[in-house]
């Protein structure tokens, strides 16, 4: 490059003679038929340089709620009032984002604004050198923000913390103007990109930077499809546990190994922010309870293939015996794969987040170990009773909602109208005190409460027993209704009518870990009418929603207690 730079500087004259040359003939294939080389055409093709998901442990391809993918929709159209969305809305107990979860830069570039606008609160507006532009919004206060105008991120660096509105805004576009773009944002002309074929195409072109990369060694690692790797061993371990052991038909087997694909990538140590580990990333509740103790939460020395097909064991034979039935006399493997997702993953209400990686991986496994040669086995599957209760992976085992002994009243219709009155009041924040919503004859319909504030006040002016100055949170309220009763009784869910409480809890229940509401009519599941404050996905404030979209990964996940309130 020196030798280079000195012939320029002696020789200016031949130099730009030749470049000029160079560029004439540039100019020349370009007008007679280079110009239609450029294959863009306004999708996302061509994105190049490195990309990622904009959170970690995202699994492949990300999931939304109705109105929050890219493009135009009947959904946008109910939630915004407008068809199309400009981008995509990584919500809130979806693909492991919760309020405190890390932004990412999805992509190489340069901060070229940090700035605030009213509908997208601080936003982030980085510009990459191959001609993308990514705008982080919708999700952050000022202080969440950690880059500045003038710095340079690559793929995986730290943007801010999502915060606010129950999720994280990503437009992508090729409109360098900030104006430009935002003005365009109601309207499907090419200026917005889907976000998500985005960076998809960026990493199959050789720019991933994937937090969901399996890698290589470790508990999973490689190409489970390859044999000799560990992820092929713990496929295989599955299928003959399930099989062998438990009497699967081949079917049920592979149905096992494709939700071991689609929740872990088959890795034994994976743990993501919510303390969800292991092949079929069990939850805390669940490993410290029902799965008996061979796997225990914190201590990741117990992530072992061994331990967690022990654990898989004692619920496929204690809580969740209606998977034999369901899964291991299954003749379909898509229904076996299907079932389990359903009946051990708990993802009843969820079923946008099944993905793409189940049935090929479980048809995959299928041919790979024989499974049509294999029947089920009455004589292992036994009588294979209807098992497991509400919620999922970490909801209360059998003798957790045995709650008949105690007789908890009646559930009181009154709460819910206490309640309704209470519709469109206060802001979502994660303060206590009765002086933060005014008072509990005169709310303050500008005050700031969150969940269980505001289940204290319904109950309090209903004539419930509650503790001093709201205090509790979903934590304490859960283990009351399950201990000491003295506002709380746990009931059992077909008795749970509305006015009763749900409560669920992952770990201790504390901030983002824990929501509660109230039933507002009696309790089927997922689809049952609740009113809460705030909620995943929800802008803050009294609403009324169902438990599916609201709890999400907390239901489908944690620990769901029904309870009824105690009268003074």
């Amino acid at each position: 490059m020196k030798t280079i730079r000195s012939a320029l500087a002696k020789h200016k004259i031949i130099a730009i003679s030749v470049i000029s040359f160079f560029l004439l003939i540039v100019l020349i294939v370009i007008i007679i038929g280079g110009g239609t080389q450029d294959c863009s055409n306004g999708d996302s093709g061509g994105a190049s340089g490195n990309w990622q998901w904009p959170f970690d442990g995202v699994k492949d391809p990300p999931q939304s709620l109705d109105g929050g993918q890219f493009g135009d929709s009947a959904a946008s159209s109910s939630v915004r009032g407008h068809s199309f969305h400009d981008g995509f809305d990584w919500s809130f107990g979806l693909n492991g984002v919760h309020s405190g979860s890390t932004v990412k830069a999805v992509h190489d570039g340069t901060v070229t604004k940090v700035g605030y606008a009213a509908g997208l609160d601080t936003y982030v507006w980085v510009h990459s050198d191959d001609g993308y532009n990514e705008v982080y919004q919708e999700t952050f206060s000022p202080s969440d923000v950690k880059v500045k105008q003038g710095d340079h991120v690559n793929a995986g660096d730290t943007i801010g913390t999502a915060h606010l509105n129950g999720h994280m805004h990503l437009g992508i576009t090729k409109e360098s103007d900030f104006g430009k773009a935002e003005s365009k944002a109601f309207t499907n002309d090419g200026t917005w990109l889907d976000p998500v074929k985005t960076i998809e195409d960026g990493m199959k072109s050789g720019g991933g930077n994937s937090s969901n990369s399996s890698g290589s060694g470790g508990s999973g690692g490689g190409d489970w499809t390859q044999k000799g790797s560990q992820g092929y061993k713990n496929a295989q371990a599955i299928f003959d546990t399930t099989t062998k052991t438990d009497g699967f038909s081949g079917a049920g087997g592979a149905g096992a190994v494709g939700n071991g694909i689609g929740e872990s990538g088959l890795r034994t140590d994976v743990v993501n922010a919510y303390g969800f580990g292991g092949l079929f990333q069990w939850s805390a509740s669940r490993l410290s309870g029902s799965g008996g103790g061979h796997v225990r939460v914190g201590d990741k020395s117990t992530y072992t293939l061994e331990n967690e097909l022990a654990t898989m064991q004692s619920e496929l034979n204690g809580a969740y015996k209606k998977v034999k039935n369901s899964v291991g006399r299954a003749t379909d493997v898509h229904t076996a794969t299907y079932n389990w997702f359903i009946d051990y993953e708990g993802m009843a209400g969820n079923e946008n987040q099944y993905g793409t990686q189940r049935d090929p991986g479980a048809q995959w496994a299928y041919r790979e170990f024989g499974g049509a040669n294999i029947k089920a086995n009455d004589s292992l599957l036994g009588a294979a009773a209807n098992g497991a209760a509400i919620g999922g992976a970490g909801s209360a085992t059998e003798q957790d909602c045995d709650s008949s002994s105690t007789d908890a009243g009646s559930a009181d219709g009154n709460i819910v109208d206490v309640a309704k009155s209470l519709l469109g009041y206060f802001h979502y924040g994660l303060v206590h005190g009765e002086s933060n919503i005014g008072s509990v004859d005169h709310p303050n319909k500008n005050g700031v409460t969150d969940c269980s504030g505001f289940v204290w006040l319904a109950l309090t002016k209903a004539g419930y027993k509650t503790p001093a100055n709201m205090g509790w949170f979903t934590g304490s309220m859960a283990a009351d209704a399950k201990g000491s009763h003295q506002w709380l009784q746990q009931i059992d869910p077909k008795d749970a009518k509305a006015g009763d409480i749900i409560i669920c809890n992952i770990g201790n229940g504390a901030g983002s870990a824990g929501h509660t509401a109230i039933l507002e009519e009696a309790w089927h599941g997922a689809d049952t009418k609740i009113i809460q404050e705030g909620g995943t996905g929800g802008s803050g404030g009294v609403n009324e929603s169902t438990v599916g979209p609201s709890f999400s990964y907390l239901f489908t996940n944690g620990e769901t207690v029904l309870a009824r309130p105690i009268k003074k």
